[in-house]
């Protein structure tokens, strides 16, 4: 939508008919040549200030009086249309529906910890990358394992019973029921998916991130911390 081009064509009209207004008035309301180029002028201009006034509103544009006699309604309703243009882009934001919005320091204490020191700073990506190293840190801890981060989500959040040296994280439950099996291995996929879908494209993206796209990364793995939280150590 070009903004500027129509404010143009409907600030020109305007003139256009506030001229020959002047001019027809001026003249004694006759035809005088000045009048009359005017009236060309603004005629031609009129089909295209009529499509623009049906686009911004269709009222706008029915019963339209350009040209004539009493130009008061050309210049209203033209007047009316570059108020829209002026204050469309407010509307948006103005009149748009509430939305919940995501509160960074309300995320797992774990996660916010490692990447607010610099968030402020506009390095989202490094953000991210300390607050995945600060997860990886804590499960590989809590399992006691030499593993990390992409190996580490695989071998510790398997559903599968531990083995001797394979320590499991498991949610507290009966392995042998369909909700905890959802559970445990939903945490084993989307743990595996963090790091290596967030964590290494972190390392080797060269590009700086999005404030927002960074605050989504940084909720899944916050996701990842908080279910984290609530599972045990199982040994074999």
């Amino acid at each position: 939508m070009d903004t500027e081009w129509m404010r143009s064509r409907l600030e020109v009209y305007v003139g256009l008919i506030e001229s020959y207004d002047a001019a027809y008035r001026a003249a004694s309301y006759t035809f005088t040549d000045q009048v009359k180029m005017l009236d060309r002028e603004a005629t031609r201009a009129e089909p295209t200030v009529v499509r623009i006034l049906q686009w911004l509103d269709a009222e706008l544009a029915i019963d339209f009086v350009g040209v004539g006699y009493d130009t008061s309604n050309g210049v209203e309703r033209c007047t009316k249309a570059l108020g829209i243009l002026e204050d469309r882009a407010e509307w948006e934001i103005r009149f748009a529906p509430d939305s919940p919005s995501l509160q960074a320091d309300r995320m797992h204490d774990l996660v916010w910890r490692a990447a607010s020191p610099v968030w402020g700073t506009g390095e989202f990506k490094i953000a991210i990358q300390q607050a995945a190293v600060a997860v990886s840190a804590h499960i590989k801890s809590k399992a006691g394992s030499h593993l990390s981060e992409r190996e580490l989500a695989q071998q510790v959040f398997s559903p599968e019973p531990a083995k001797t040296g394979q320590a499991r994280i498991h949610f507290d439950g009966d392995p042998r029921d369909k909700p905890w099996q959802s559970r445990q291995k939903g945490l084993h996929l989307i743990a595996q998916g963090v790091f290596a879908g967030i964590r290494n494209v972190a390392v080797h993206d060269s590009g700086p991130w999005d404030e927002h796209v960074a605050l989504e990364h940084l909720a899944v793995l916050s996701v990842i911390a908080r279910w984290t939280q609530g599972t045990s150590l199982v040994e074999a």
